[in-house]
């Protein structure tokens, strides 16, 4: 089963691929663009970490509308048409302060179980992951929301738990595999080198947002 579910994400990734890099890679520019006005929002100086909370605000309430805009998208595709830019953007605005609050629930309640060994956090992701797409794609609540993904993926957890763990990997290989070649032929502090890794690691960093669309779509009751 878990095989099966990644292979239709990379089918989904290769027959979506332009689509859903135009609804992609302007976010990814753009908090790019805010990171060089208002600097890294994580900078280590020997063992110490110093953290740049504008930078984190913002790229923080950027994050439920990049995500909500290409979950709108998802769902074009997956309807056999996909949409504009703008109309993924314009659905995602409108279910904006619910898509903050569900992913600050479910980010809280992830970060709470990764403390305790790790595999509560994966349990806890495997049971409400689909709250920001019931959200956005059936107008419902963040509580309603979180508390249908948890009755959804009752029979899915496994699955969803070891299918992320799979693709998160794939995901950290590409991006620290990239960085690691791109530091070494053009230089840690080169700009070009920069764009060309979100050129690299955004096609990638989508793969987790479909497989968690499959196990939605498969999950989702049946109209009557």
């Amino acid at each position: 089963m878990i095989l099966e579910r990644l292979q239709e994400v990379f089918r989904f990734w290769r027959f979506g691929f332009v689509p859903l890099m135009l609804v992609v890679l302007p976010f990814s520019f753009f908090g790019f663009a805010i990171q060089l006005g208002s600097g890294s929002p994580l900078t280590i100086e020997g063992d110490v970490a110093h953290v740049n909370w504008a930078t984190l605000a913002i790229l923080a309430l950027l994050y439920p509308i990049a995500t909500g805009t290409l979950i709108a998208q998802m769902a074009a595709i997956a309807n056999g048409q996909a949409a504009s830019f703008f109309a993924c953007l314009n659905k995602s605005l409108q279910h904006s302060l619910f898509l903050l609050l569900t992913y600050m629930l479910l980010g809280v309640g992830v970060y709470m179980g990764l403390m305790l060994l790790v595999l509560p956090g994966l349990w806890i992701y495997a049971r409400f992951s689909q709250a920001p797409f019931i959200v956005l794609l059936e107008n419902n609540s963040p509580i309603d929301a979180l508390n249908a993904s948890f009755q959804r993926t009752k029979t899915q957890q496994l699955p969803i738990m070891f299918s992320a763990v799979v693709v998160g990997s794939i995901i950290l290989l590409v991006t620290v595999l990239s960085a690691t070649l791109l530091g070494e032929t053009l230089g840690a502090e080169n700009k070009s080198a920069d764009i060309i890794h979100i050129l690299i690691t955004a096609p990638a960093g989508i793969l987790l947002d479909i497989l968690i669309f499959r196990f939605y779509s498969l999950t989702k009751p049946v109209a009557s």
